[in-house]
């Protein structure tokens, strides 16, 4: 029978240690989602997907359904969680409005920054007549970033 030196120990109780950390090996994809499941003030939802785009910018799209038709909607990304009050992470004039159809629904593309693994967003959607803030939005949901 062989014996294990103590360095040998050492170094295969290291391995396991590293073989188990939580995270490792999992690769982040720069795809985020996340759902506003009801909107205030005209019902319905929204999703809002997340793709990059290249190195400095994401392709984002938000779809909204089962809202009240001929609806004006803005909304924005936002660092940070739901009700932070945090800042968005461009200007407004980069989040397309949506003006909802007959059925309810609508949707709009944008190319924002792209969005950094490991911090916290969120989406909010609000009256584009208004100055948007997470008291008087519609509906706010955060953002999960996929793995592969």
């Amino acid at each position: 029978m062989r014996t294990l030196t103590r360095s040998a120990i050492i170094a295969f109780g290291l391995g396991l240690a590293v073989a188990v950390v939580p995270g490792a090996g999992h690769a982040q994809t720069g795809k985020w989602v996340a759902t506003i499941t009801q909107l205030t003030n005209g019902g319905g939802a929204a999703d809002l997907t997340v793709e990059p785009r290249n190195d400095k910018q994401s392709r984002v799209k938000i779809t909204f359904r089962n809202t009240r038709r001929d609806m004006q909607l803005a909304w924005d990304i936002v660092v940070g969680s739901c009700r932070d009050e945090g800042a968005p992470i461009a200007a407004q004039a980069a989040f397309t409005q949506v003006q909802t159809q007959l059925d309810g629904g609508g949707s709009a593309t944008a190319n924002l920054p792209k969005l950094e693994s490991g911090k916290k967003y969120y989406v909010r959607v609000f009256n584009p007549k208004s100055v948007p803030t997470d008291s008087n939005a519609y509906g706010c949901a955060n953002l999960s970033e996929k793995e592969s």
